[in-house]
């Protein structure tokens, strides 16, 4: 009885550090590019190209600090499907490839969208 109590114990554990990493790294970095790579690509859709590419800077910036993070918790095929497309992304936002630009931030939110799916609380995650 007393391994059952341990093993309840060590499980509620996992479950509480899965909630508290959730709660404050996954869900705020994925909102935060959620929301502001849909106005980068209202700023490509009026060719600000110099906005876009300061903006994309930073983001690369914020990418680079949490991917460090994630690396130890979310999948790596995740991780490098992100890097992918970030660098394909700054490709065609150096060459003002409008329409590949927007196709490919739309692909960027989908991707953090799986991710933050993926990592959140559910019992699908769960079990």
């Amino acid at each position: 009885m007393r391994m059952v109590v341990i093993s309840l114990i060590v499980l509620l554990i996992f479950i509480g550090l899965w909630v508290w990493f959730y709660y404050t790294s996954i869900e705020p970095v994925t909102s935060f590019f959620w929301e502001d790579l849909a106005r980068v690509s209202d700023l490509i859709a009026v060719d600000e190209w110099k906005k876009v590419s300061s903006n994309m800077y930073s983001y690369h910036e914020v990418w680079e600090k949490t991917k460090n993070l994630w690396m130890f918790f979310i999948n790596q095929n995740d991780i490098d499907n992100i890097d992918a497309s970030m660098r394909k992304l700054d490709s065609f936002i150096r060459n003002h490839d409008k329409n590949m630009a927007q196709a490919e931030l739309e692909q960027l939110r989908v991707l953090f969208n799986v991710i933050n799916e993926n990592e959140c609380l559910s019992w699908d995650n769960i079990f």
